[in-house]
């Protein structure tokens, strides 16, 4: 019998409702749907967000025609961004897509990567999936508003699947290891002879049975400046420079190669009456008349005193020339670290070695310095350091890129190679060094501008190659940063070696960075590795000995201490972060490593106030 025109009407109706009904169903059970996203929170992994998550799909769920469109969406304070969608799809619908069986249900793993933006720590992920009948569909090249375009497309519903995302991979230290062509300035002065003297160990009086003394027969060499003064001519001008070995409490050194200086010029004064008085004898000079002189041929002689503090030029000096197994290794720390504590630290962490030095190094550094000059008046360090900013245009170039060695202060540093690149263009080194010194300032317009003019005119130098790496890493550039560092270092720079490190961090490569940085101690960079593979302790014993207890150290350590669930060090550590960068409070509010601590009393008390 032949079906009316009527009841075909109300089957394909039926079929219509039916269809409809099923994906109604999927909505009104689609919280029966597991989301879970791992890890959770979210973390970075370098300079991205890496997006994981395992779907569970329950059995009798998925209609057999069904296709559901995914696009989670990651939203924050400042911005958004659609992820890539996927398609999961019922067992009679064709084309691309995770099919999944309605009767025994199954499971799907959703991933994708988005670069991380600044903000993203508070970040929501965020899904609803849109569900339609379909015989076809291809996933690749769907999109939302193409899928709700479907007959009788329906959305399931949103959902959370996660909060916040962990950025501290990225709290690496960029600054790295610059690199300065150091000064080639040397004394013009003719220096007929020169005496040194030498003091035990944190003393600064004369004592000629000090062991070093008598080796180097010190006593003997300042006997034969007497007997020149005497037999010959006096000098018009005798430099007096003393030195601590560089170990121990800077200031205290400072201090004690004053003590030092003041103590040679004590024997320079006497050494002078000595040799005049047997002068006088030799020219007959009246005995009630000697004293007259002594004092009217001393005020021909300028003596000029120079504390200089500790002696890390000579001790580099020594350290080359000697025998030691790991004096590459030390090289390396004295010139790739300018913070003469951390720099210490750092060579007193190789204890075996640090014994031969203190042994056979140290002793020849504790020291007076004596220099005749014959020739004229010789400007002093402290008359250069001056005169760098006072009155540049009356030094060379020697002179202004010692001046700049001389002082502690980068915003001096800046000021006076910013003059050398001005008096001496065409030379590179200036160009450099006020490059490197304008990105340790944070100033990345001017430091580009100088390294790029560095960079034409000494083309393919691996001091300017290393320096333009750190600069592309400041502008967030990390493949031309990884280029120029590899660079670099073939041409031989030890400190891009140590730099490639900061760009395996922010390739994710944390086991790749570990192994750059093996054999540094005590270095912010070395114990973010370490917090990132799981080797929390030791991160902790790394930034305890770190020299420069910076804000981002203390944060560091808060973090953690936030790890092992020891809220007294968190607290303690946070509070001095706070205390010492206020910004910090705002980003431990978003920052999930303390999302366990943020409703505590002592947490609020330091964010908040």
């Amino acid at each position: 019998m032949k079906k009316s025109f009527s009841s075909l009407i109300a089957i394909s109706v039926a079929l219509l409702i039916g269809g409809c009904a099923g994906i109604k169903t999927m909505q009104k059970n689609h919280n029966q749907v597991r989301y879970q996203i791992s890890p959770n929170p979210m973390e970075t992994n370098g300079d991205n967000v890496i997006i994981t998550i395992n779907g569970n799909v329950p059995e009798g769920y998925f209609q057999k025609n069904a296709v559901v469109y995914l696009q989670p969406k990651l939203t924050w304070e400042t911005g958004e961004v659609d992820l890539t969608p996927m398609a999961l799809k019922g067992t009679k619908v064709d084309g691309n897509g995770k099919t999944i069986d309605k009767k025994t249900g199954g499971r799907f793993v959703y991933k994708d990567t988005v670069a991380y933006r600044q903000g993203m720590e508070g970040a929501k992920l965020t899904l609803n999936p849109i569900a339609y009948k379909a015989k076809a569909v291809n996933e690749a090249n769907a999109t939302r508003s193409e899928a709700l375009e479907n007959s009788g497309a329906i959305e399931l519903g949103n959902i959370k699947i996660a909060e916040g995302v962990n950025s501290t991979s990225n709290r690496v230290d960029l600054r790295g290891d610059m690199s300065l062509e150091a000064p080639h300035y040397q004394v013009k002065e003719s220096e007929v002879m020169s005496a040194d003297l030498y003091f035990s160990v944190n003393l600064s009086d004369l004592n000629w049975n000090n062991a070093i003394n008598k080796k180097m027969d010190a006593r003997k060499h300042i006997d034969a400046m007497k007997s020149y003064i005497v037999n010959n001519q006096m000098p018009k001008q005798i430099f007096v420079n003393a030195w601590a070995s560089p170990e121990g409490e800077e200031s205290f050194n400072i201090g004690l190669s004053k003590r030092r200086a003041e103590t040679t010029v004590k024997l320079v004064d006497n050494m002078l009456a000595d040799a005049l008085k047997e002068r006088a004898k030799i020219e007959n000079i009246k005995k009630e008349d000697i004293d007259k002189y002594v004092a009217d041929a001393k005020k021909d002689v300028s003596i000029i005193s120079n504390a200089k503090g500790e002696d890390w030029d000579n001790f580099t000096r020594l350290v080359e020339t000697s025998s030691l197994k790991e004096k590459n290794t030390i090289i390396n720390v004295v010139k790739s670290q300018p913070d003469k504590v951390r720099r210490e630290q750092e060579i007193r962490n190789m204890s075996v070695v640090f014994r031969q030095i203190e042994e056979d190094i140290l002793p020849t550094l504790r020291r007076g310095e004596i220099s005749f000059n014959f020739t004229g008046v010789q400007k002093t360090d402290q008359e250069i350091a001056k005169m760098a900013i006072t009155d540049p245009d009356n030094l060379t170039f020697d002179e202004l890129m010692y001046a700049a060695s001389l002082t502690h202060n980068y915003a001096n540093k800046l000021k006076i190679y910013t003059t050398v690149s001005e008096r001496f263009a065409s030379q590179w080194e200036g160009w450099n060094n006020a490059g490197a010194v304008a990105l340790y300032l944070n100033q990345i317009d001017d430091a580009k501008r100088f390294l790029e003019t560095a960079d034409k005119i000494s083309p393919n130098n691996a001091i300017v190659l290393n320096n333009l790496g750190l600069l592309n890493l400041a502008l967030k550039d990390v493949n031309t940063a990884s280029s120029y560092f590899n660079r670099s270092a073939e041409l031989g720079n030890e400190q891009a070696e140590m730099n490639k490190a900061i760009v395996s961090i922010k390739q994710g490569k944390y086991e790749e960075a570990a192994e750059k940085l093996d054999g540094r101690k005590c270095t912010y960079n070395l114990a973010l590795i370490q917090l990132l593979t799981g080797n929390t302790g030791n991160a902790i014993r790394t930034l305890d000995c770190c020299m420069d207890q910076t804000s981002e150290v203390n944060y560091l350590r808060a973090v953690c201490y936030a790890r092992l669930d020891d809220v007294p060090s968190l607290i303690k550590n946070l509070k001095e972060a706070c205390e010492q960068e206020p910004a910090y409070k705002y980003q431990a509010k978003q920052d999930v490593e303390f999302r366990r601590y943020w409703s505590l009393i002592d947490f609020q008390n330091i964010v908040n106030n």
